[in-house]
């Protein structure tokens, strides 16, 4: 029989561990997490029922909406960082074309 409390702290471990993967940026550990994350989550509901699982849930839902928003941050910094580099190329192509015709 699975005990709800143990598996809700196995389901809060898995979403610390899953920030941190994403704060190395490493991706391959980071899909290793949320596929046990799922299972472990789907099985959590099925064993406890969708309304008994729902009070223990409320918690793990906070933990998962605040590690989605940091994970938001992350992508538009990226693609700041992304758009900047394109601007720069933009930029230096100009530059030396502006360069040839002199």
């Amino acid at each position: 029989m699975m005990d709800p409390d143990h598996t809700l702290k196995a389901l809060h471990d898995d979403l610390e561990a899953l920030r941190v993967a994403v704060e190395q940026e490493d991706h391959a550990q980071a899909e290793r997490i949320v596929t046990g994350h799922d299972r472990r989550l789907r099985e959590f509901v099925e064993a406890c029922g969708a309304q008994s699982a729902a009070n223990g849930l409320r918690n793990l839902l906070a933990l998962q909406q605040s590690l989605m928003a940091d994970m938001l941050v992350r992508r538009d910094i990226a693609a700041a960082r992304l758009r900047a580099g394109r601007q720069s190329v933009r930029a230096a192509h100009a530059y030396q074309q502006a360069e040839s015709l002199a």
